[in-house]
């Protein structure tokens, strides 16, 4: 078993759910679960994956804003 942190923003406040993950799934049907676009940067162990790659049971994930400016 292994719980996402995902970090949301909403306006001004930023929130952190966790959320259990129970079996082997794509970052794509992860953030579909949460009801997120795909957007978002999806981490595992510190490193970015694809929508492709599969986030396994024990994984640590941490989901956040695709945060953009200049």
């Amino acid at each position: 078993m292994s719980w996402v942190s995902c970090l949301t923003q909403d306006l001004r406040t930023i929130r952190a759910t966790l959320v259990e993950v129970t079996s082997t799934k794509t970052v794509a049907d992860l953030l579909h679960e949460l009801n997120l676009s795909t957007d978002h940067v999806v981490l595992v162990d510190g490193q970015r994956l694809e929508l492709d790659a599969l986030v396994n049971e024990n994984d640590r994930v941490v989901v956040l804003p695709l945060i953009t400016g200049g």
